[in-house]
């Protein structure tokens, strides 16, 4: 879903090493350390910014809250966390990252001086390039002065990621009770007699207020049939609730559709769909043939046009890891992955969208949220 990004990240972003030890990023970061030794690469860069930063903070748990930062891994030696933060900042930025050395991005010569310290007429390697900003990318090619050649490797990432690993996945259920919390505040202030923004607005406050670390929210105004983005427009009470609510905590994500007053019959219509999708989340399963079976099982209905034909993909660390769902997915449900599921429903003036998180197993799935946790 599309959401409207915040202009400053809020929430606890310190590194909590009971959840993420340090042997966890020992783990993860071996597909480095394996594609520097073995394609012979000086170093490799990992990029992430406030918008996007799955690969930075898989590999150094820091999430960038303003601006953008780079994890630099050299051959020998230890890595460097290059965030863009004034030096006064960098006592705060070294609690959120097992990086011994952070230093500050505004001060340009900490990159050089990294870059003096590599076997020169090599290859750096580079996770999420395409994410630089020109201007950012412009200072990394004249510190480089072709003495090095960059090498894309966003395909370490997938790799390393292949599955969510067992403490990603009790991340994303910690994710499920704080968005269990906003949906609760977000319906009941909608049956207190909030307009439809003050009643999200609450449900990002309750996420807050447990320490979330990001909280984005749709809003319907015409009864379930679109989903908006905050606007300040603190009038509409439509006849029925349609909300849709992601929350971050601690890096990881959750979301859930939020619609408790929908429509009987859509609300029955969206729930079979989602059992029938939910039943079909097998290992090795076509994920076409899932996206298939949810729609067969709407019925007449027509699909909610806010899903845009999608069932459901990848989430963890961005709201959307891939692997969509759908009638043209020509890729298969894999076990040890946790993916956002979702069916929809409109007719006529009214609309509804059930949801669910689940981690796909040997024999089946777990359900890790289902939307309705409100009622």
């Amino acid at each position: 879903m599309l959401t409207v990004h915040p202009s400053i990240v809020l929430g606890s972003y310190l590194w909590d090493e009971e959840r993420l030890p340090r042997d966890e990023f020992d783990i993860r970061m071996a597909t480095i350390r394996n594609a520097i030794a073995e394609r012979g690469w000086s170093g490799a860069i990992v990029y992430g910014d406030a918008r996007e930063h799955a690969a930075l903070a898989f590999f150094s748990n820091f999430i960038p809250r303003m601006r953008w930062a780079m994890a630099l891994f050299p051959a020998k030696g230890e890595p460097r966390l290059l965030a863009s933060m004034s030096s006064r900042d960098m006592p705060a930025m070294r609690t959120m990252t097992w990086l011994p050395d952070v230093k500050s991005g505004w001060e340009w010569r900490w990159f050089d001086e990294w870059i003096e310290t590599l076997p020169a007429d090599g290859t750096i390697g580079a996770i999420g390039l395409d994410l630089m900003t020109p201007l950012l990318f412009g200072s990394v090619s004249r510190s480089i002065k072709g003495r090095f050649k960059i090498e894309e490797a966003d395909e370490l990432l997938h790799a390393a990621r292949r599955v969510h690993r067992p403490r990603e996945l009790a991340l994303v259920q910690e994710a499920a009770c704080t968005t269990r919390t906003a949906e609760r505040a977000l319906v009941a202030a909608w049956r207190d007699g909030a307009d439809i923004e003050r009643a999200a607005l609450g449900g990002e406050r309750a996420a807050r207020a447990v320490a979330a670390q990001d909280v984005r929210t749709l809003v319907s105004r015409d009864g379930g049939l679109t989903l908006q983005p905050y606007a300040a427009r603190f009038e509409d009470r439509p006849k029925n609730l349609l909300a849709y609510v992601a929350v971050k905590h601690l890096g990881y994500w959750c979301e859930s559709f939020v619609a408790p007053d929908a429509p009987p019959k859509l609300r029955a219509a969206s729930d079979a769909a989602l059992d029938a999708l939910i039943a079909a989340m097998r290992p090795g399963a076509s994920a076409a043939r899932a996206a298939s079976q949810a729609q067969a099982a709407l019925g007449a209905y027509q699909p909610h046009p806010a899903l845009s034909g999608r069932f459901g993909r990848r989430i963890g660390l961005s709201l959307d890891e891939g692997e969509t769902i759908s009638a043209q997915s020509t890729g298969v449900i894999a076990p040890g992955i946790a993916y956002a599921l979702h069916a929809g429903a409109v007719e006529g003036g009214a609309g509804c969208i059930s949801s669910a998180i689940v981690v796909v197993r040997e024999r089946g799935c777990d359900i890790m949220h289902r939307s309705g946790a409100e009622d």
